[in-house]
């Protein structure tokens, strides 16, 4: 999927986005801080902003961010959570082609988004626009399975309207193939990655809107939306009507390489 789609398929779903999608743990974004030792005036890059959910973190200890975000409706949304903070600034359009001045940030973020840009550009540009001793936070929320037998019903129930869907790859495969990426670039030192598990708890409903977000959801013709919805609202409320599930938060942090 190219970002352009990428960016249209969320972006028709921006309020269901904004609701189902979860934020990050406070201890990730207390390391960047502190790892990046920003000073109160210091500069943020934030690419691939969505609503906002990994900008407001910053955006309320008072740093002044620009955000780069392609889709309009996710921006409207980001615009209504970030009102109260003029010190953040919108740009409406693809990190590649975005137009940005150099040595200009301390710190670049990008908070479940940044696997879609092209890493032949996205790495270099991104130092391009850090300063000599910036830094690059990527951070995304993965899913770990869950022992819990519901996840496995809810699997099989999906697999009715998805029978022949390709192997997830491993999070351990993830976390290395995001690492060479960075480090293959060229353009940073440094890495340090850490691993936070949290979880959270959906009633049928929130869960339901969570799968709203995926893209294959949105190939469904309106029947198979129906019957999905029931299918998963009957499992749900067959186990308690509340699940727990788990979550991996990932921070992949590094300093640019002084050119």
């Amino acid at each position: 999927m190219t970002q352009t789609k990428r960016s249209e398929a969320f972006n028709n779903v921006a309020q269901v986005y904004d609701l189902a999608r979860p934020g990050y743990p406070i201890e990730l974004i207390d390391d960047i801080i502190n790892m990046a030792n920003l000073s109160d005036d210091g500069r943020i890059l934030d690419i691939g902003t969505g609503t906002g959910k990994g900008t407001i973190y910053f955006a309320e200890k008072g740093y002044a961010i620009h955000c780069i975000e392609p889709g309009e409706n996710l921006v409207r949304i980001a615009k209504e959570h970030l009102y109260v903070y003029p010190q953040v600034t919108f740009e409406v359009t693809t990190f590649e082609d975005s137009n940005l001045q150099p040595n200009n940030f301390d710190l670049a973020i990008s908070a479940q988004a940044f696997h879609w840009v092209n890493r032949e550009i996205g790495y270099a540009k991104v130092a391009q626009a850090l300063k000599d001793k910036g830094h690059i936070a990527l951070f995304w929320n993965f899913t770990p399975p869950s022992d819990a037998l519901v996840f496995a019903v809810l699997k099989e129930a999906f697999r009715k309207y998805v029978p022949s869907t390709s192997k997830t790859p491993s999070i351990p495969s993830l976390i290395e193939k995001r690492k060479n990426w960075i480090l293959n670039s060229n353009c940073y030192q440094d890495l340090i990655i850490k691993e936070y598990p949290w979880s959270i708890d959906f009633s049928a409903e929130q869960y339901l809107n969570l799968i709203k977000t995926q893209t294959v959801y949105q190939t469904f013709n309106q029947q198979q939306q129906q019957d999905l919805s029931r299918d998963v609202t009957e499992v749900i409320n067959n186990h308690g009507g509340v699940i727990t599930r788990p979550y991996l938060s990932v921070l992949f942090f590094a300093q640019k390489i002084a050119i």
